[in-house]
């Protein structure tokens, strides 16, 4: 039975159009654009009659918005830490010792309610389709999100800090009603902390559904549950030892810190 073709966008734009089918190609999906000639012939004319219009399949149709979402969301995400300048170049000392060459400082994120307030809808909406019912957030950066997102799903909040060099959940907190839960970071590198996060929630019995982050710096971690980012990052460290910045002279700069150890590998 032959599908019926489906829009599932309009561009006034015969580069953007252009960008979008090929991103739905590459992942596979068989999409066309109409009107394309007739807009390349009139441009600015009747622009209400003349989108591009992307079109796929219905059997298509729910994937590629999911791919189409992703794409914004990305480009969102990007523009917001531009923006705030929460994306910083130079040679920096992470906790793990070793080095980079860029910095996602999520403070300057943070230090922006208006612009932390909408990265935690976006997260929202990455874990809205996942059944649980309260948040988790290490101290410090993960507090706020992990606030703002059960604010918006309507969950439980909690959160984790570091105790006698052991991740707990922070006294006070009534558990009896917690099951299952998302745990959301500010920035993965390696995943370590994330993990601290799962052995304590699993000491407790509590299952976690998913994990999500707001950037992902190419940690290929695997949390054992299906791990959500915003935006994913490919950022080359080194060690100190064979450093290719260190060996151009640049000047090593220590970034702000929480209460991690320097000395284990497992906590950037």
């Amino acid at each position: 039975m032959e599908q019926e073709l489906v829009t599932i966008a309009k561009f006034d734009d015969n580069f953007e159009a252009d960008l979008a089918l090929a991103l739905l190609v590459d992942h596979g999906i068989k999409a066309f654009l109409a009107n394309e000639l007739v807009y390349s012939m009139i441009p600015g004319i009747m622009p209400d009659k003349f989108f591009i219009e992307l079109q796929v399949s219905s059997a298509d149709e729910q994937r590629a918005r999911e791919i189409l979402d992703a794409q914004r969301n990305n480009s969102e995400i990007r523009n917001i830490l531009l923006g705030n300048e929460a994306i910083l170049e130079g040679h920096f000392l992470l906790t793990s010792g070793k080095h980079s060459g860029t910095y996602v400082e999520k403070i300057r994120l943070l230090q922006n309610p208006v612009a932390a307030q909408r990265v935690c809808e976006l997260l929202a909406e990455l874990l809205e389709p996942y059944d649980f019912d309260t948040v988790v957030g290490p101290a410090y950066g993960g507090i706020v999100l992990a606030f703002e997102v059960a604010r918006i799903l309507g969950k439980n909040f909690i959160f984790t800090q570091r105790k006698d060099e052991h991740m707990a959940i922070r006294s006070g907190f009534d558990l009896s009603e917690v099951q299952r839960a998302v745990v959301l970071e500010d920035i993965v590198t390696t995943g370590g902390s994330v993990q601290e996060v799962l052995a304590c929630l699993k000491e407790r019995g509590i299952d976690v559904q998913a994990v999500a982050a707001i950037v992902d710096r190419g940690s290929g971690a695997d949390f054992g549950c299906p791990f959500l980012s915003l935006l994913q990052m490919e950022i080359p460290v080194w060690p100190a030892n064979d450093c290719p910045l260190c060996a151009e002279g640049i000047p090593l700069t220590k970034p702000g810190s929480s209460d991690k150890k320097a000395s284990d590998p497992t906590t950037v």
